[in-house]
């Protein structure tokens, strides 16, 4: 009986864990898409104000973002502000 209850304790706590990590990185609806529009590209302004891409890379500017979807083709929205 025991037993059973400690099945049931892990299982609640894996699928807890696994809704967090879900919600954590799976909203879509909170990823915006970089406004490259504003960039002089290829240079971007020297300020440091990290994004999180949705490749889960950490880019030190939005600009440096809009570089790289530039010079890959990849579709990478930000995730949120700040280091991933």
């Amino acid at each position: 009986m025991a037993l059973v209850g400690m099945r049931l304790l892990l299982l609640f706590l894996v699928g807890d864990s696994a809704a967090s990590l879900n919600a954590q990185f799976s909203q879509h609806s909170e990823h915006r898409t970089p406004n490259c529009d504003q960039y002089k590209l290829p240079g971007c302004p020297r300020d440091f104000s990290p994004v999180c891409g949705s490749d889960m890379s950490t880019y030190p500017t939005e600009c440096v973002l809009c570089m790289k979807i530039r010079d890959d083709g990849h579709d990478i929205k930000i995730i949120r502000s700040g280091p991933c």
